[in-house]
């Protein structure tokens, strides 16, 4: 099984045969499995990219260290974060001594934000699990975790979302149970990051009923929604993952709540409302008989709305949670350049007025004033054919505009650059 690669650029195009292997290995996402990284190199993500992403968590102060089993609220960091494999194993050695531990682990949920490149390289691996499966309703998040132990850092504990964990460095070896194995536990629950704790507890009772993967740099490691699981290697070990969460069992209810309270803020919709008119008695077939005030009416649209704008900008970056920004230099685009859109990165072109309108791409949101001069680039893209510039070009006027947001989508990877 093979990856192509876009020129230079590394974005892999996965196979639609991997995920065909997936589905079936994992029953449809049902049960835990580790597959084969469908590229040549051994890779989805390369080192040197999550070390860098590392880097900037660490120089943001963005990080939670847990040492020993217990979070440190102001741990001791070494002065410069790892760019190596060889720096990363001194750092967690440096890490260890100044906080006086054995085992040490820094993390960061929500990562993404720290690295459009691991971003983009995520929205390209999850772009056929949506395809099939549909845009997850929360998003896709994704966890960096970075250290050297033998136990998982929290404990034994379950995610409220689908699991690709995928080892960059070292190994992870994982215990699973399903989720109704401890249905009966006496455990105390914690809340965990997206799930549920039982906190560092003796596991060797059920270990014999265990699901037991081992997975390496190579591998993926698939861990259903609220599948228990806990890491468990013989003694210390140094490993580096980025965990890639699917949250796709959010309700309509979770979903719809931000765009609703968005619109609730909005001052048109804080003033006092007018009394509505009574009602006679009687019998009424539905509530569409019912007459709304003007001004109800008015934030039903604006609710429906904004919850369409979201699903929209959520659609177009394939539900994943962070980065959107620069990740190549700028090329020479010229109406001659030949290119292609991105299935993994649709770009929406709403019109919202005659010659306006409101472009989404990569999750984001842009007014566009002349919606007619961008339009024929919105559709070639669509498409996700090969094109030359100049064929989306309608008239020799509107060439510069047309030419600086093709300039624009390719510095953030949304489009790519063909032969």
């Amino acid at each position: 099984m093979t990856v192509a690669t876009v020129e230079n650029h590394g974005f892999p195009v996965i196979p639609q045969s991997f995920w065909d292997e997936a589905f079936e290995a994992t029953a449809e996402c049902t049960r835990p499995a580790v597959l084969k990284v469908p590229d040549p190199s051994g890779r989805l993500f390369r080192t040197e990219d999550v070390l860098e992403l590392g880097a900037s968590i660490i120089k943001s102060g963005d990080v939670s260290v847990n040492v020993d089993g217990t979070l440190v609220k102001n741990p001791v960091m070494p002065d410069t974060p790892p760019a190596t494999v060889e720096e990363f194993e001194q750092f967690l050695s440096e890490l260890a001594l100044r906080n006086n531990a054995r085992a040490v682990t820094y993390t960061r949920d929500y990562c993404l934000k720290h690295s459009d490149r691991v971003a983009m390289m995520t929205r390209a691996f999850t772009s056929g699990y949506v395809e099939r499966l549909g845009v997850p309703t929360p998003g896709v998040n994704v966890v960096y975790i970075a250290g050297r132990y033998e136990e998982t850092w929290i404990g034994l504990h379950n995610d409220f979302c689908s699991t690709f964990l995928v080892p960059v460095y070292g190994r992870k070896k994982i215990m699973l149970w399903p989720p109704e194995y401890f249905a009966d536990s006496e455990h105390d629950k914690k809340p965990a990051l997206n799930g549920v704790c039982f906190g560092h507890v003796d596991v060797s009772p059920y270990a014999s009923d265990a699901v037991v993967l081992d997975a390496g740099p190579g591998e993926i490691l698939f861990i259903p929604e609220n599948w228990w699981h806990y890491n468990q290697l013989p003694g210390l070990e140094t490993s580096l993952a980025l965990s890639i969460g699917i949250f796709s069992n959010g309700t309509p209810a979770n979903s719809a709540k931000p765009a609703i309270d968005a619109v609730l803020r909005m001052p048109q919709f804080s003033r006092r409302a007018d009394s509505h008119d009574r009602l006679p008695g009687g019998v009424i077939d539905s509530l569409g008989e019912v007459t709304l005030s003007a001004a109800t009416q008015e934030l039903l649209h604006a609710i429906r709305d904004s919850v369409a704008v979201q699903m929209v900008a959520r659609s177009t970056s394939n539900g994943v949670i962070g980065g959107g920004g620069n990740i190549r230099a700028a090329a020479d685009i010229t109406p001659a350049t030949a290119l292609r859109g991105r299935p993994d990165c649709p770009v929406i072109l709403l019109r919202s007025g005659s010659d306006a309108g409101l472009l989404f791409a990569l999750g984001s949101i842009t007014k566009q004033p002349h919606i007619e001069q961008i339009a024929a680039l919105v559709d070639h893209l669509g498409s996700t054919e090969r094109f030359l510039l100049g064929d989306a070009i309608a008239h020799a006027d509107h060439a510069a505009q047309v030419e600086e947001l093709a300039q624009s989508l390719y510095r953030r990877g949304i489009i790519d650059i063909v032969d």
